[in-house]
């Protein structure tokens, strides 16, 4: 063999080597159809369709699609699409908030200043349960529609079977040999557009399908004329049902199309087919009737612009607008691909299936959460059922929350605007469940369970009563935080005001005299269990409240002085920090979750409320809280390692901020082999997608961390240089108390901390496109376990200063568009 032959195979298998490992990291694939629920199933026993079948999604209307052989099921949802509830009712009662007199209220409160734990009569809970809670649905999420593509194919007589999603482009493929001929199928959802799209194609025989479709709801009306199918149905609600509608085109080259008295279209002797649905209800953001959507107009409207651009259209505008996203952010580890499907790959740790799952995620991200008014639920997008688990709502304790920890550092920023929109009807209701439930006139307030109509009043279960504006803010302030936008900072603030100016009325002096909260739990954990039963969960002025009014009112403290009002406002929040309950370390060395030490070192409780301020929070750290972030270690050491998946999830983020990358990357492994359905989504179990973003969210953590900020320029020390929101009480020092910021806060630089938890597992590889707070996007590379560069860009005129191994630069100071590379 000559020379240069050698060099060009050589060259051939380093290419084919590459695309094979860039396949790996980004391309679920398969050697099999989804399965199908069995009848009388649920989620917990086996699995299922919504295990293994494969997602779609544009933020509003998802699906997920089976490549079934004979019979091709495709999932339809509509994220606003909900039942069981109320809507339009007048403006107090849409917020389902229980009248409470404030006589009643404080028998409430007055049995928590007496320790009356318990479940029986006169305790806490039976009191909030009694005065507090509100009895009005909640409702639940429902399915849309399923469309069924069936083939009249033999899966015995099938060969060389493939079903794929790639994560790059948003493009499912199913494809299969049945003697000669070759049969393929081609799935995506279009955000351009707002269609689901299928196209079949078949080379040496024609194709023949019946395309049919249907509703798990009432059906109002199912016909088929010419080449269109209609479904118009309503969803059953407490009050005013939800209306609905379907459009489905089936366009056939070199065959025909023919309208069934069933409703159904039957294609024959056709080489292609593109088939297009578009889908709408009712819905609209409108505080209180919910309503006013041209659901049928739009749904015609889009069905016409959609098939006239045609599926070559349809196709490069949708591949476009996925690639542009998932090309910001891209995880590359080293290894070898295994060539497995994936339901084999997830059966086992492998760094392969690691960076898989994050790549996936993002896609996941971008599908769920875009461009709708309403956010990510419990499942994402994608529920096939009437009665859902927790109702596919949106939990406040973490849950909601979590789904969108990855959006700015994984570089989806758009995928937070749901989350606002959201929000600003979540404060308008709040605002009559502030007054009505608690008798406060200012500000709102959000208890555990939430919908899409506005529900903010307090559990059914008096046990659950807590309250949520602080963490939900949070979410908010922070995603500021990292595009530094002074036109979104000053959208947001009338709702962190808001919830600030409910707690401001809401806190109450305590026996020492410190400001607590109460009616609350530490999610969702109990304390002397072994005295008053596991259902003993309402306390008072819990470390998880406690940090997070802290973070709310440090981030209304910034927000005012970026925009330069209520300085009022400003001085009232800066006079009641001090107050707060402070930070405890209980008798085993680890950090209290209530006021008195009860923690049972024998609890590993999936819910680690008490470490907010490691994380999601910013305000313990093993460099700026030597003390508090040793109790954090032994809280963890407590709970434990093996968890629920999204527990798993938040592990994941909270070892990282502690800098111990092999643990976090053990809590890693453990997500994405134990804790992930076929299709890579997460389960508690059943499915919740919440651990996908806590795990993605975690590998973030792992390569670069920015919550830290400087405030002392001239300081050589991260020590010395980043603000402290704690400090000890000079009379207890075991007591950590709030510290009030310095209003040159909201100018201090952010610290870039490189490679802060990189696990030793990961020694080669790189990430680009990740987003630093301050308003800069970080590419980093390493191998051998050690820093090679990471280029810094900056979205804006900003400063910024970098931590890499052990060092702290000077103050970097770079305009828009500017990048410093760092070695």
């Amino acid at each position: 063999m000559s020379m240069n032959r050698f060099k060009s195979i050589f060259g051939i298998f380093l290419i084919t080597t590459a695309i094979a490992a860039a396949d790996a990291r980004f391309v679920l694939h398969y050697d099999a159809p989804a399965k199908e629920t069995e009848p009388g199933k649920g989620r917990k026993k086996g699995l299922g369709y919504i295990q293994t079948a494969l997602p779609m999604g544009n933020g509003r209307l998802g699906a997920m699609f089976s490549g079934g052989v004979d019979s091709e099921h495709l999932m339809m949802n509509d994220i606003t699409l909900w039942m069981n509830a109320k809507r339009g009712q007048d403006a107090a009662a849409q917020s389902s908030a229980r009248q409470v007199a404030p006589e009643d209220f404080e028998i409430v409160r007055q049995a928590y200043r007496d320790g009356k734990y318990g479940t029986k009569e006169g305790s806490m809970e039976t009191l909030s349960t009694e005065y507090v809670s509100s009895s009005e649905p909640l409702g639940n999420y429902a399915p849309f529609t399923d469309l069924f593509i069936s083939t009249g194919h033999d899966p015995a007589a099938v060969t060389d079977y493939h079903r794929s999603l790639d994560s790059r482009t948003g493009l499912g493929t199913v494809s299969y040999s049945i003697g000669d001929a070759a049969f393929t199928r081609e799935f995506f959802c279009s955000y351009p557009h707002d269609v689901v799209v299928a196209r079949y194609t078949a080379e040496g025989a024609p194709l023949s399908l019946t395309v049919r479709t249907s509703t798990k709801h009432k059906t109002t009306m199912l016909k088929a004329a010419g080449n269109r199918i209609i479904l118009t149905g309503e969803t059953k609600m407490v009050q005013d049902n939800v209306e609905f509608m379907q459009a489905v085109q089936v366009d056939a080259e070199g065959g025909s199309v023919k309208a069934q008295p069933d409703g159904s279209l039957m294609v024959s002797g056709a080489s292609e087919v593109t088939i297009v649905l578009a889908g709408y209800c009712d819905y609209l953001p409108v505080y209180p009737s919910f309503k006013g959507r041209r659901y049928k107009k739009d749904c015609f409207q889009t069905l016409e612009t959609a098939t006239a651009a045609g599926y070559d259209t349809l196709r490069k505008t949708h591949v476009d607008d996925v690639s542009a996203l998932m090309n910001r952010c891209r995880l590359e580890l080293d290894f070898e691909p295994s060539g497995l499907t994936t339901d084999q790959l997830v059966k086992q740790a492998s760094v392969e299936l690691e960076n898989l799952y994050f790549n996936y995620t993002r896609y996941l991200q971008l599908s769920c959460s875009r461009g709708a008014p309403v956010p990510s639920n419990l499942q994402g997008l994608w529920n096939d059922s009437l009665k859902p688990p927790w109702n596919c709502d949106y939990h406040t304790d973490i849950n909601v929350e979590m789904n969108y920890w990855m959006v700015d550092p994984a570089n989806l920023s758009e995928s937070f605007r749901p989350y606002v929109e959201w929000m600003k009807v979540i404060a308008e209701s709040g605002t009559h469940t502030a007054r009505e439930t608690f008798g406060i006139d200012k500000g709102w307030s959000m208890g555990l369970n939430g919908n899409v109509f506005g529900f903010t009043a307090q559990n059914v279960h008096g046990r659950r009563a807590q309250q949520a504006g602080h963490w939900l803010c949070q979410n908010l302030f922070d995603h500021y935080t990292f595009s530094q936008d002074r036109a979104y900072l000053e959208e947001i603030y009338p709702i962190l005001k808001g919830s600030a100016e409910f707690f401001v009325e809401f806190l109450s002096p305590w026996k020492d005299g410190s400001l607590v909260v109460y009616p609350t739990w530490s999610p969702e954990n109990t304390f002397l269990a072994k005295e008053f039963s596991k259902l003993n969960k309402q306390t008072y002025g819990a470390a998880w409240d406690q940090q997070l009014v802290l973070n709310l009112f440090t981030d209304c403290i910034e927000a005012s002085i970026v925009l330069g009002c209520d300085a009022g406002f400003r001085q009232t929040l800066q006079a009641m920090i001090p107050k707060l309950c402070p930070q405890k370390i209980g008798q085993y060395g680890q950090l209290q979750e209530w006021p008195e030490d009860w923690d049972n070192p024998k609890d590993t409780h999936r819910h680690i409320s008490h470490l907010i301020a490691l994380h999601p929070g910013r305000d313990i750290s093993p460099l700026t809280t030597p003390e508090l972030y040793q109790a954090a270690l032994v809280t963890m050491a407590h709970r434990g390692d093996e968890s629920t998946g999204w527990s798993s999830g938040w592990k994941t983020c909270f070892w990282s901020r502690l800098h111990d990358g092999d643990h976090a990357h053990k809590i890693y492994q453990f997500l994405t082999s134990k804790r992930a359905y076929p299709n890579l989504f997460d389960f508690h179990p059943p499915f919740q997608i919440d651990g996908n973003f806590g795990g993605a969210a975690g590998v973030c953590e792992m390569l670069l961390q920015s919550h830290l900020r400087s405030v002392n320029p001239d300081a050589e020390t991260i020590e010395d240089a980043a603000f402290i929101a704690y400090k000890k009480d000079p009379k207890n020092p075991k007591h950590f108390i709030p510290v009030v910021p310095d209003e040159t806060l909201a100018a201090a630089p952010y610290i870039l901390h490189l490679l802060p938890a990189l696990p030793s597992a990961w020694s080669n590889g790189k990430i680009n496109g990740l987003k630093a707070r301050g308003g800069f996007e970080v590419d980093i590379e390493w191998a051998n376990g050690n820093l090679l560069q990471a280029t810094i860009r900056a979205t804006r005129d900003s400063t910024c200063r970098v931590y890499a191994n052990g060092k702290l630069s000077k103050t970097i100071a770079l305009k828009k568009g500017d990048s410093r590379v760092w070695k």
